[in-house]
């Protein structure tokens, strides 16, 4: 039997597992080659290394075989709800405690030259355990590295920071690493702009950097602290008016453009080529990955201080890993570099969506159901928005059908009059959040609701057309944009272009675009690092697995006026009563690093 044959037959016999969707062609593909490279042809032993080398697609750095059919029916759920019975029905092996023992027998492991790695019970792609040893290593050596606080009182006074904001501060520049936590409204970004004016303060010459994961969060990175400048700006100060002309010129960029990225894994700076600056803040950082995280920490100046900034209850990065939770949940030397903001200035204390949220973030079912029949018996006794924040809950999708329509005309009216700031603005207003892609619950099937919506307000939505909100969903550094970038068509004189909201971006023929979407609905793990005016959240039914609390947070936290639940009560309830769970080993990792380093 050639090579090639051998190969066939070893992928004839999980035909089931890519039919149901468990895994996909190529995954298996990989994991038959690599296993016959290393003579091996058990089943489970090649099911476990597909496995493996699936586990980075639904965010998870290793496999653990404990857990691998109960997340692998997540990710089928995400991919499409009709798999779900599928994948239940397949051939699992029957004690995964076995499964693990003899995977860590195989050569797929013992091998010098081995495509995985056995550690604490996970089994790892090579590649990503050492992604994950790399970054504990230098997280704690950046943690441990200890300096002077240069937190200063005026400038804490003149950006106005709370007792809990200073003491960040100072909890931020007591090492070369810094990790700020806290919900939006916290006032994260006024205690970066502090932190930022320090560094100027102390060094005028310093060289700073602010990052995002995504064009759209470094955008609101920007406007954001451009609000702090103004305060800066203000003082008699000449050191600080100084550092807010400085900080004034700092342009914050995604992560992927300030590692000069020139692939998926390529950057021009790295551990030969280091970063020119002295203090790099990094944004929305629960968002970041593990290997961009890896990227990061190699390609930063030996002597630099890292900041992450972002809200550690949020979902975590759409790709693999969960660097922010897993730091600020560790225990161990490496807390004393956390610090936390409690207090959300965003909306009023007693708004609906403020304790609403607050609730679902403590997992409290009795609170978050207290709050709901207070906010709709509100709602249903009077028309007047209490301090113009609304928090309501419909069961049927067709109660949202106005504010789609509205919507999606409104946009349309802008780009096809070539008002793109307009159209800008309006594309942020209002946005569909769902966790499933497909499916009646879908973002699919929601896109396809908008357009024929607009259809019937004798709005052609055929091909591209003025209106149609568009997410770029695979990177493009030569036009610098990257993996959810969102842009609208609009119309001008040379015709259909996307605009995007970063104003050094140019007009963009939609037919040049490579990977996009249409993104009238988002799933709500692609609306991270993103605000709208109102957002309309389409939770599944009660039985789903992808309900999460962290999920529910994480959609509810995108608005800035008006939450909108399309859900039943025993479906919010269900939410509550999940944790979303990454299989990364980077948590126990750094506490281990911490007591044995």
């Amino acid at each position: 039997m050639t090579q090639l044959e051998r190969r066939r037959t070893l992928y004839d016999r999980f035909e089931p597992w890519v039919l149901s969707e468990a895994l996909t062609r190529q995954d298996l593909a990989v994991a038959v080659a690599l296993a016959d490279m290393c003579g091996e042809d058990d089943q489970h032993l090649i099911l476990a290394l597909a496995f493996a080398v699936a586990a980075p697609q639904s965010g998870h750095t290793a496999v653990d075989l404990r857990e691998i059919r109960e997340h692998t029916l997540v990710s089928a759920e995400s991919r499409s709800p009709t798999r779900v019975t599928d994948v239940e029905n397949l051939p699992w092996p029957e004690d995964a405690a076995e499964w693990l023992e003899e995977v860590s027998k195989s050569r797929l492991i013992t091998s010098t030259q081995s495509p995985l790695v056995a550690d604490r019970g996970l089994i790892y792609l090579r590649r990503f355990f050492h992604h994950e040893e790399r970054v504990a290593e230098r997280l704690k050596e950046l943690a441990q590295a200890s300096r002077s606080t240069v937190s200063n009182a005026e400038v804490s006074n003149v950006l106005r920071l709370t007792r809990n904001q200073q003491h960040a501060v100072e909890v931020c520049g007591r090492a070369r690493l810094g990790v700020l936590t806290g919900p939006p409204g916290s006032g994260k970004t006024r205690t970066v702009a502090a932190l930022v004016a320090d560094e100027f303060v102390a060094s005028p010459t310093a060289r700073v950097a602010l990052a995002a994961p995504t064009g759209k969060a470094a955008a609101r990175m920007a406007e954001s602290v451009a609000e702090s400048i103004d305060l800066l700006s203000a003082t008699d100060d000449e050191l600080i008016g100084a550092a807010a002309s400085a900080l004034q010129l700092i342009v914050p960029s995604t992560v992927h453009r300030l590692l000069g990225a020139r692939g998926s894994d390529s950057f021009r700076y790295d551990l030969h080529n280091p970063l020119p600056f002295d203090l790099i803040v990094v944004d929305e950082a629960s968002m970041l990955s593990l290997p961009l995280v890896d990227a990061l920490l190699q390609a930063l100046h030996p002597a630099a201080r890292l900041v992450f900034v972002g809200d550690a209850g949020q979902l975590a990065s759409v790709d693999a890993g969960s660097v922010l939770g897993d730091i600020a949940g560790a225990d161990g030397p490496i807390h004393t570099c956390v610090a936390e903001l409690t207090e959300t200035h965003r909306f009023p204390t007693d708004s609906f969506i403020g304790q609403f949220s607050s609730a679902v973030l403590r997992g409290d079912s009795d609170a978050a159901v207290h709050v709901l029949d207070e906010a709709l018996g509100t709602a249903a006794s009077s028309s007047v928005l209490i301090d113009g924040i609304v928090l309501e809950m419909v069961e049927e999708s067709a109660d949202v059908d106005q504010f789609v329509r509205d919507h999606a005309v409104s946009l349309a009216a802008k780009a096809s009059d070539g008002d793109i700031s307009g159209a800008l603005r309006q594309l942020n207003a209002f946005r569909v959040l769902c966790a499933h892609r497909s499916g009646p619950f879908g973002v699919d099937g929601w896109n396809v609701r908008a357009e024929r919506l607009l259809e019937r307000a004798e709005v052609q939505t055929r091909g591209h057309y003025p209106g149609q909100p568009i997410m770029v969903t695979s990177n493009d550094p030569t036009r610098r944009l990257f993996n959810g970038d969102v842009g609208v068509v609009v119309k001008d004189e040379r015709g259909l272009r996307v605009a995007f909201p970063n104003s050094d971006l140019p007009l963009i023929e939609p037919v040049s675009l490579s990977d996009h979407a249409t993104v009238h609905a988002m799933t709500i793990h692609k609306s991270q690092g993103s605000e709208f005016d109102h957002v309309v959240v389409v939770l599944p039914p009660e039985g789903s697995r992808l309900a999460t609390r962290e999920l529910l947070y994480t959609a509810v936290t995108r608005a800035r006026r008006r939450v909108t639940l399309v859900a039943s009560q025993a479906s919010v309830l269900a939410a509550l009563s999940r944790s979303e769970h990454r299989v990364s080993g980077l948590r126990h990792r750094l506490e281990m690093v911490q007591e044995h380093g």
